[in-house]
């Protein structure tokens, strides 16, 4: 059944590693509350904490050839790399941060050995780095493979303004709900990520950002491959250690899911993580939103109020923002009437949910049919083209002066693939 909720738990794993154990739970399993904050000082900022604890090591972080970049990089910049994998640069930045655990001695890393396989589990089985790649806005784009040969694409997008960065996760591999102008949902979907596998990207993504001196993530978005409310279960569990403050320890208006909600129940079973909700609309008419998402079977008026509407009002006013993301599409929802449409189905919204937030993103969008994707020759998107920034203005400009927030989301990475509606991977589901 398409968007309801499914069982998630691929028919082949590896044991949980420790990203998605509470620290209570990671406590217990290796003896000692301690010895688990010691565990996530390191995970914090993607370090191994069995290399770095272990006196017997090298002092040089391994496995960080595909983020090092030393052929590419000036003597003072691989001064910097080379720093920033140092025991003793590390030891540093426990030193400037809010430290919660005081260390791991031999006999607990060889707890956390025995009970995890083999070292912290993550880099090794849950997700291996196999591509990297940066576009010439700083965009970088990490390719991880899963333990059964699938892979999966994350997105860090650096903003030189705020001097931090935004990190883009999946929650599967493909996507089911089939929106037509979308790389990932033409793959179809392969299947769902465990709350490990999702994790395993912001491990992965600090990494990067530490050893290429990329500006810290302090914004994250499920907004990558795959569609939240098929693997809600995950999702919702991934954002709660992602918002635990003895965890990962974002804010919670700092992560944000969106959703293309493909029931009312999808909000209602996202919402219970408390970050912040977003709703894919793409098109607030029925007609046109049918076609950009084929797989929708409720009406936009159901979707809004037996979903969204009333899981904001059961929620605190703090945590009452939303999004609407609209990706403009010339000639087939970037129209005026199309814009007024919007303005009317917000109504609602601000009618009925008191002390809402709301911000409508509108997403020129990206073309999926670039030389890198593997949708380059693809016939049925020869109709969709992107909008010109006359008709993006024109369509912002109906917004604002009708009383909507409206914000043009600045497009990043696209010359590598990296922009919203491009990430896919080779392995694609079977016709």
């Amino acid at each position: 059944e398409v968007g309801g909720k499914e069982d998630v738990t691929p028919s082949f794993s590896v044991s949980p590693s420790p990203l998605s154990l509470t620290l209570e739970d990671l406590g217990k399993a290796i003896d000692g509350k301690g010895r688990a904050q010691a565990c996530w000082d390191c995970f914090r900022i993607g370090v191994d904490p069995v290399w770095f604890f272990d006196e017997s090591s090298s002092q040089i972080e391994p496995g960080i050839d595909l983020l090092s970049l030393k052929d590419e990089l000036s003597d003072f910049e691989k001064c910097s790399t080379e720093k920033a994998v140092r025991k003793d640069t590390i030891e540093f930045m426990f030193e400037t941060k809010r430290r919660q655990g005081n260390g791991l001695g031999r006999k607990a890393i060889q707890i956390i050995q025995e009970k995890f396989a083999s070292s912290n589990n993550i880099e090794s089985t849950v997700a291996n780095l196999v591509e990297v790649s940066t576009s010439t806005d700083g965009t970088t784009k990490l390719l991880l493979r899963l333990f059964d040969g699938f892979e999966v694409e994350t997105v860090i997008i650096p903003w030189n303004d705020r001097k931090r960065s935004t990190l883009c996760v999946s929650s599967q591999v493909g996507c089911r709900q089939g929106c037509t102008f979308c790389a990932t949902g033409k793959m179809g979907k392969l299947r769902s990520l465990s709350a490990d596998e999702i994790l395993a990207q912001v491990y992965w993504a600090q990494k990067a950002c530490r050893v290429r001196d990329v500006y810290p993530i302090d914004n994250i978005v499920f907004m990558g491959m795959g569609e939240p409310a098929d693997n809600a279960d995950n999702v919702v569990k991934a954002a709660e250690i992602l918002v635990d403050k003895q965890l990962f320890q974002l804010a919670p208006r700092r992560v944000t899911i969106s959703t293309v909600a493909p029931t009312p129940q999808a909000f209602w079973d996202l919402g219970s993580a408390q970050v912040v909700l977003a709703w894919s609309v793409h098109a607030s008419r029925d007609q046109v939103r049918k076609k950009l998402v084929p797989t929708t079977r409720y009406s936009m008026a159901e979707l809004r109020d037996e979903g969204l509407i009333p899981v904001l009002n059961q929620r605190s006013k703090r945590m009452r923002s939303t999004m609407l993301e609209f990706a403009l599409i010339e000639g087939i929802n970037d129209n005026p009437e199309d814009a007024l449409d919007l303005v009317e189905f917000c109504q609602p919204l601000l009618q009925n949910v008191p002390g809402i937030k709301l911000l409508v993103n509108l997403i020129p969008w990206n073309d999926i049919r670039t030389p890198l994707s593997p949708f380059a020759g693809d016939v049925a998107l020869m109709e969709f083209r992107r909008p010109s920034d006359d008709r993006v203005l024109a369509f912002q400009k109906i917004l604002t002066e009708n009383g909507i927030l409206c914000y043009i989301r600045t497009t990043r990475g696209d010359d590598e693939n990296s922009a919203c509606g491009q990430l896919a991977t080779k392995k694609q589901k079977q016709k």
